[in-house]
């Protein structure tokens, strides 16, 4: 049966029937995605998988063990998307965020970003796959109780108020505030500033390392000041920790298990009871983890350890999901 996919909210969408595969976390790394895509289209073509779902991160590698094939990955993609519609859905992670707002993202001594713009740059796609990432879902919920999400809950979505806000998110609304902010200032002064914050010779040098702008005529050449606005903004915290959140391991069990029985409930609101969130975002071993109960985290790509216990989830949206061992039995290796 088709995806039945109603989109009530930008960021929150509901499939009412379908059935779902899932993937997780690929960070770039072709080899698994091209297995995974084929495997879609080959159930798709004998009936047995009606729609594919990426959780996000699809883009930056920090492995040395496979190139970093993030645009061609997202290329095809929106490819995908071409030839099949509305049943290709990618949720955003926090890797896709950075590079609709402008600021940079690293972990360790690792810099995700420069490498990924400068990679749109070079193949001049960048309005494409911008324009996709600024229009990505945070979650899918589904009649049978099943939703998704890239990370899992945070504490920080405290009542149905501020679930709403990040569901009706508004990335533009967000943007625009924060280039008037930036006019209303001194642009050179704020250049000086940011690179002296950031320890660099000049605000010329990071923006061509950051953006891949070819000068200061560039209209995105202060869109790393745009980023610091953004990333000021208290509303921004909400959105980030959302899609960034360590879960359990960042807020201890007790007040994580809290916060994803909110989460669940804001998900339920006007529609089925959900009882399930699925994410990845984190390394997990053996290639999946049941977490608080309620939750199912598991991994595609580089977050399964070892990599060859990769996963991924094949499920009715529409028939009830009783309890985590029924969704367990619909995760199939990779390998």
């Amino acid at each position: 049966m088709p995806f039945a996919l109603a989109k009530e909210h930008p960021r929150l969408w509901s499939l009412n029937s379908g059935v779902a595969m899932v993937i997780t976390d690929l960070h770039g790394d072709w080899k698994t995605y091209q297995y995974l895509r084929d495997r879609f289209t080959d159930l798709h073509a004998k009936g047995k998988a009606d729609g594919l779902i990426f959780t996000g991160d699809i883009i930056h590698s920090d492995s040395e063990k496979f190139p970093d094939q993030s645009v061609e990955i997202v290329l095809d993609i929106l490819n995908l998307q071409s030839n099949f519609g509305e049943a290709i859905i990618y949720l955003c992670g926090n890797h896709e965020l950075p590079h609709i707002y402008g600021f940079g993202l690293a972990k360790g001594k690792t810099e995700y970003t420069p490498s990924f713009e400068n990679q749109m740059s070079q193949s001049n796609v960048r309005g494409d796959i911008i324009e996709l990432f600024s229009a990505l879902p945070f979650y899918v919920r589904t009649v049978s109780g099943v939703s998704i999400a890239h990370a899992g809950a945070t504490p920080l979505i405290s009542n149905s108020r501020s679930a709403m806000h990040l569901f009706d998110w508004d990335h533009q609304a967000i943007l625009t505030e924060a280039r008037a902010k930036l006019e209303e200032g001194d642009q050179e002064g704020m250049r000086r500033a940011f690179a002296r914050l950031s320890q660099a010779e000049s605000y010329n040098d990071l923006a061509v390392k950051y953006l891949s702008v070819n000068g200061i005529h560039d209209p995105r050449y202060d869109d790393l000041l745009v980023g610091f606005f953004v990333t000021s903004n208290n509303d921004f915290d909400l959105l980030y920790s959302a899609l960034s959140t360590a879960c359990e391991q960042e807020f201890g069990m007790e007040a994580y298990n809290k916060a994803l029985t909110d989460l669940l409930q804001y998900l339920s609101s006007e529609y089925s009871t959900q009882r399930v969130l699925v994410s990845g975002h984190m390394a997990v071993q053996d290639g999946y983890q049941v977490v608080a109960k309620n939750q199912l985290r598991f991994a595609s790509g580089p977050h399964a350890k070892p990599l060859e216990t990769g996963r991924y989830l094949l499920f009715d949206t529409a028939q009830p999901v009783g309890n985590m061992e029924d969704l367990l039995a619909r995760l199939f290796s990779i390998y």
